[in-house]
């Protein structure tokens, strides 16, 4: 009698926690889809109601109107979003993971992606600025902003422990981006592009 409730027990534990699980992923789901779309509504607004809304924290191209409003490479870059995603996912595991791997700590027997993918959510530039400081040299200034919804997780494994997940979520970046251009007499008319970040 003992063993068949235990039995029991056993399967009612396993189909509760099945549902927990389920009912946890189902929540994560919907959360991340309701985010994605506060984020694209967001991406709508206009400059008065950013200011409005922002304050002293809005974006460049308000601040200053030197920054110009791209508002079409925006658009092109939402359409192009899940193929350059999807490409630059594949950009970065292959760029990354064999410093991962070089850099390894000792202990650590391997470090790798288990899930890279860059989300669903397009960033969004505010603004460019284009000036030209010395002569043969040319400077962009992009107010670049993303709020994504990347799905990251790196798989540690070490010697003694089996493999530990660590996940990255809810990645927002605000940067102001300076390209460089170094300009040539010869075509493509570009000896060197430089790119550094301004702020964070």
């Amino acid at each position: 009698m003992g063993l068949i409730s235990g039995l029991f027990f056993g399967i009612a534990l396993g189909i509760a926690l099945m549902y927990g699980w389920q009912h946890v992923m189902k929540y994560r789901s919907a959360k991340r889809i309701a985010k994605a779309v506060d984020i694209k509504l967001l991406g709508s607004l206009d400059r008065d109601d950013i200011r409005k809304i922002c304050g002293d924290n809005s974006p460049e191209w308000i601040s200053f109107p030197v920054y110009e409003q791209v508002k079409w490479l925006n658009k092109l870059l939402s359409k192009l979003w899940p193929s350059v995603a999807e490409a630059g996912s594949m950009v970065i595991k292959e760029s990354v993971e064999p410093l991962l791997e070089e850099y390894r700590p000792p202990g650590i027997t391997s470090l790798k992606f288990s899930k890279l993918s860059l989300g669903n959510v397009a960033p969004k530039i505010e603004g460019i600025r284009v000036q030209s400081l010395k002569k043969g040299q040319i400077i962009m200034d992009i107010d670049f902003r993303w709020g994504g919804d990347p799905s990251i997780i790196l798989a540690v494994e070490a010697a003694l422990v089996a493999s530990i997940p660590i996940q990255l979520k809810d990645l927002q970046v605000f940067t102001i981006v300076r390209v460089i251009f170094q300009l040539a007499e010869e075509i493509p008319c570009i000896s060197a592009v430089v790119v550094a970040l301004l702020a964070e």
